[in-house]
């Protein structure tokens, strides 16, 4: 979602200053779901953080995609401070939950490890889309993504906290 600035600039002819807010509109969000989402995290589980902010990355592609004027897109960047909030509330949260004490370096590691290839990919894929395909193609492609990874997460990715 990082072409989502850029991609507002070409659509709304968004100036710098407008980039700005837009900025500190997904930082806001971030700084104010951020409590929730370690309430949520502490009382029902990492999962469901994981999964929501999934679904609210799912959302807040949609609401790129068919977004009319620049108030649409900053609902947009409200969606994605709620997802970043999540994921950093909780994305190295249920790691920990998965192992034992002792294994929590090995664990760390290994995700970390596992996960650099995406995270250096990510934006070469995203920019290849766009260029490819233009904004709604990638837009199309980001909820297909995280709708798929937030169903995973809720249906398959069993509760940490239940021993099965």
């Amino acid at each position: 979602m990082p072409f989502t600035s850029i991609y507002g600039i070409e659509r709304f002819q968004i100036d710098g200053a407008g980039v700005g807010l837009l900025t500190a509109v997904l930082v806001g969000s971030a700084a104010v779901v951020n409590v929730l989402w370690g309430i949520v995290g502490d009382r029902r589980g990492h999962k469901t953080v994981l999964a929501c902010a999934a679904f609210a990355l799912a959302l807040a592609a949609l609401v790129a995609w068919v977004s009319a004027s620049q108030i649409w897109l900053a609902v947009t960047f409200v969606l994605l401070g709620v997802y970043r909030a999540g994921d950093g509330v909780s994305s190295l949260n249920i790691i920990l939950e998965f192992c034992a004490p002792e294994d929590r370096p090995t664990y760390i590691g290994l995700t970390n490890t596992l996960l650099a290839p995406v995270l250096t990919l990510a934006p070469l894929l995203g920019g290849w889309l766009a260029m490819t395909f233009g904004y709604n193609g990638l837009f199309a492609t980001a909820l297909t993504c995280a709708t798929l990874g937030g169903c995973l997460m809720a249906f398959w990715v069993r509760e940490p906290r239940v021993k099965s």
